[in-house]
């Protein structure tokens, strides 16, 4: 493990001249996550879902950290679509010069039906989306910060990664395994310095 740098205490918590990419923050959660970031310093790239043919992108979140005078980016992906997957942490260090310092995977959805009835498409999208794009995010910025010997990942979890709740078996299966890989990055990478990280909200009165 590398020292603890010898700075006063908040310091350790400006992020000037860092980069984040955050999922999920054209609302709710992920929203306030990115705000936070960029009043912090940081500059953030938030991933945006790709809009309709008629309609206009989600840049609420966007336009609210330049107005502040912050710098915010965005690109499109559909986190349901892993071959876009693949390639979004490429995109996202073109467009943010070549470095990103902050992974944070916010992005999630829900499906609701008694486990009797529940779809195998809904079993799939809900896997897909809260966990295999988690994890080839994270994977793509394990090759880009281990070699460098920096990085954090911050991986948003649920109370249900310790709970089964009720007509969520996708959810939960998901959630709980999204815990299991935190420890599991964490674990291999903490000797690189990169510290992969896990938070766990409780019942929020958000959109998901």
């Amino acid at each position: 493990m590398d020292p603890t740098p010898p700075v006063p205490a908040p310091k350790l918590f400006d992020l000037t001249g860092q980069n984040a990419l955050i999922t999920g923050a054209t609302r709710g959660i992920g929203a306030a996550c990115a705000m936070a970031l960029a009043e912090a310093g940081a500059s953030v790239c938030l991933v945006i879902r790709n809009p309709p043919a008629d309609a206009q992108p989600n840049l609420e979140t966007v336009n609210a950290i330049r107005a502040k005078g912050h710098t915010a980016e965005y690109i499109f992906c559909d986190l349901g679509d892993l071959e876009a997957v693949k390639g979004l942490f490429q995109h996202a260090l073109d467009a943010m010069g070549g470095q990103i310092h902050v992974l944070v995977n916010c992005a999630g959805i829900q499906r609701r039906s008694p486990s009797v009835a529940f779809s195998e498409q809904d079993w799939n999208d809900v896997l897909n989306i809260n966990l295999k794009s988690v994890w080839l995010l994270s994977q793509a910025a394990g090759r880009h910060m281990v070699p460098l010997r920096r990085g954090k990942i911050i991986n948003f979890c649920s109370l249900l990664t310790f709970q089964g709740g009720l007509t969520v078996p996708a959810y939960a299966a998901a959630k709980g395994a999204l815990g299991q890989l935190t420890k599991a990055l964490s674990n291999e990478w903490s000797s690189h310095n990169v510290q992969v990280n896990g938070i766990v909200p409780g019942y929020i009165a958000t959109d998901i």
